[in-house]
């Protein structure tokens, strides 16, 4: 049978590149994105999403056409009223000093008014340190401004045209330290499950590395989060439990090609290093197809989606690329340094 004339199998084969002689420096990029998210943890710290530090939630009244003459309807279906809401509400928080979390359509009741009526929800974080009364004071402030805003304050005999923006609501932490330490203890359970799994199928020297690009991939993660300062919340939780359980994928294709080719005869008398290139190249292929399908549907969804689904997709995203990385760049160098193959036993020589 013909190969594919697409197929770049035999590129990757002939290639001459040496992936455990670069080692060195293929641990450069991790390494300084590691120190920079250190610096930026003890410095300006994470950006603690509404999850970790409560905050308030405020609903807009959107359509107001054949109700409140002097607003303007806005239809937030579509997208130039949408992002003209946004932009009105982002600068009363701005002059406020407070900014949007979250911000998405809903529906909104107004008696008098309309009984499904279109609405935006926007969140906003509470100054930090303030006290409930200085909470309040500040909610009162930025509702009176956007009713301002959207021409919703008049107030007739018998219609209260101010309850277009809802009153704010204070939400408390629905995450917690406890939370995290479950989270922590979830991470270190699966970082052992795996462990064990790669040293029992394989041997105890692709387990060790496997661990360390998995470590490798947390830490790129959440060293990516702190530099584009995306929010700490609940979904930033579960991609991180999410990619420990995918990044591994590449690693256990790339080791499970080490193991059939050390067991083959083929390679006995050649390095270790020649052994995981050749495994790298023939693997590399279904690597990079995997991945960027992978990358692909999950890109779309991180640039198209709403602010909460982008919040947990972008982590993912940059897990996936860096568990690629480790896979192919960083595990078969590990392994060829530490792996040291069992001495064959001599067979008994009949007499």
């Amino acid at each position: 049978m013909s190969k594919n004339r697409f197929s770049i199998d035999k590129y990757l084969n002939k290639s001459k590149f040496d992936y455990c002689k670069n080692l060195k420096w293929f641990i450069i990029a991790p390494i300084v994105l590691t120190i920079v998210g250190i610096i930026l943890l003890f410095t300006v710290g994470f950006n603690l999403g509404l999850d970790f530090t409560g905050g308030t939630v405020l609903k807009v009244y959107a359509n107001s056409e054949g109700y409140i003459e002097e607003a303007t309807s806005y239809h937030i279906e579509k997208d130039q009223d949408y992002n003209a809401m946004r932009g009105i509400i982002e600068k009363v928080l701005s002059e406020n000093g407070l900014s949007i979390a979250s911000f998405r359509s809903t529906t909104m009741t107004i008696d008098g008014l309309d009984t499904n009526g279109q609405a935006v929800e926007v969140r906003y974080q509470n100054v930090s340190g303030a006290t409930g009364t200085e909470i309040s004071e500040l909610n009162n402030k930025v509702r009176e401004g956007l009713q301002e805003a959207f021409k919703y304050k008049y107030v007739s005999v018998t219609e209260d045209y101010s309850l277009a923006v809802s009153a704010p609501e204070v939400v408390t932490a629905t995450a917690s330290s406890e939370l995290l330490m479950n989270a922590f203890i979830a991470m270190i359970v699966a970082i052992a499950l795996i462990l064990i799994y790669v040293a029992f199928r394989f041997e105890i020297t692709s387990g060790l590395a496997a661990v360390l690009a998995l470590f490798h991939d947390l830490i790129v993660m959440t060293s990516m989060v702190l530099i584009f300062r995306i929010p700490i919340n609940s979904s930033f939780v579960a991609a991180l439990v999410t990619i420990l359980g995918y990044s591994i994928n590449n690693t256990i294709i790339i080791f499970d090609r080490i193991r059939e080719n050390t067991k083959s005869g083929d390679y006995d008398k050649k390095e270790n290093s020649v052994v995981a290139n050749d495994s790298v190249k023939q693997t590399m292929t279904r690597s990079i197809f995997t991945t960027l399908t992978t990358v692909i549907t999950i890109g779309l969804v991180a640039v198209i989606g709403v602010s909460d689904i982008r919040e947990f997709a972008f982590p993912i995203l940059i897990g996936i690329i860096a568990g690629f990385y480790s896979s192919v760049f960083i595990t078969p160098g590990l392994w060829a340094i530490g792996y040291r193959p069992k001495k064959k036993k001599k067979k008994a020589i009949a007499k």
